[in-house]
């Protein structure tokens, strides 16, 4: 269902929109003269953050990672962004609910909203992705738990079982990698503007968005740290596996070797040529033949003991 609220602050508005239908993002159009691209895009799921700049306002895309509990999936949830002299205008899906919830703090509280009684609209932005990067950080602190508890696994026997849950994690992983990927250079596009566009109050001298360019590395050099770990832990888990097997491949075949001569015998002893076998006519035949078997075994188990197969 598509909702819209607005917040006025003394220097500009914060219009906040969830779930757009057509008309929502027809009638935005008309009123502020957006791009006909950029109003498209508002109505599909982009794949990858990005920034278009224009000389009376800016569009920002921008994905953030969202955890599903009931597929144990991270996917993306987009936030689309438009910013110009006197306003900010924000879409999205509803999904993003770290968001939300920001926006819900402004709307319901005048003290906060007097705190930006001289702020402009990209400061206001910065506060937006500022919150959302450092949404980001305890599902990262998730996933390398996850990672913990995988390793522990491996090396508790549980191998076999782990493969799965390491498909899941390098999934998260990847997932969350693709969806940071272009963070750092959409800011580093956004600050030149902001600084060079004279619509908008920030100065040259201005550093906060700085910060947001360090988290977005930050994210990324964790993230490449989690995919190195994660391939690792699979290799690992493989290798365990592997080598399992391989022992087990090893028991079967000495079983087999051990075994063959002593089915050659009984099968030797089992053809039908009574007069011409030996043993036959003697009382204790049947335990000289099994005592021969028997010797067979434990000889050819000395030989494998003395090569170091077993």
């Amino acid at each position: 269902m598509a909702t819209t609220q607005k917040v006025e602050f003394p220097n500009f508005t914060w219009i906040n929109i969830g779930n757009p239908t057509e008309s929502d993002i027809r009638q935005l159009g008309e009123k502020y003269k957006f791009h006909p691209l950029d109003l498209n895009d508002c109505l599909t799921l982009s794949h990858r953050s990005k920034i278009d700049i224009y000389s009376k306002y800016t569009f920002l895309v921008f994905l953030f990672p969202v955890y599903r509990e009931a597929t144990r999936e991270i996917v993306a949830s987009e936030l689309n962004l438009f910013i110009g002299k006197d306003y900010l205008i924000s879409i999205h899906r509803g999904d993003l609910k770290v968001f939300s919830d920001f926006f819900d703090l402004f709307r319901l509280s005048s003290d906060l909203r007097q705190r930006y009684q001289d702020k402009s609209p990209e400061k206001l932005l910065y506060e937006i992705l500022n919150k959302l990067f450092l949404y980001c950080f305890p599902m990262m602190d998730h996933l390398s738990d996850d990672c913990d508890a995988i390793e522990k696994a491996i090396f508790s026997g549980r191998e076999r079982h782990m493969v799965s849950e390491i498909l899941v994690i390098r999934r998260n992983i990847t997932d969350f990698r693709r969806i940071m990927q272009v963070h750092k250079n959409v800011l580093k596009k956004a600050i030149i503007h902001f600084k060079e566009n004279p619509i908008y109050v920030m100065k040259k001298a201005d550093l906060y968005f700085e910060s947001l360019i360090d988290y977005a590395k930050e994210i990324w050099d964790n993230l490449e740290n989690l995919k190195e770990r994660i391939e690792a832990l699979q290799q690992t888990n493989e290798s365990q596996i592997s080598f399992k097997l391989s022992d087990i491949m090893r028991i079967l075949t000495i079983i087999s070797v051990t075994t063959f001569p002593v089915t050659l015998l009984a099968t030797i002893f089992g053809m039908n040529t009574i007069n011409a076998m030996p043993f036959m006519g003697h009382p204790f035949g049947f335990w000289m033949v099994i005592s021969l078997m028997v010797i067979i075994v434990f000889g050819m188990l000395t030989i494998f003991k003395k090569k170091g197969w077993l």
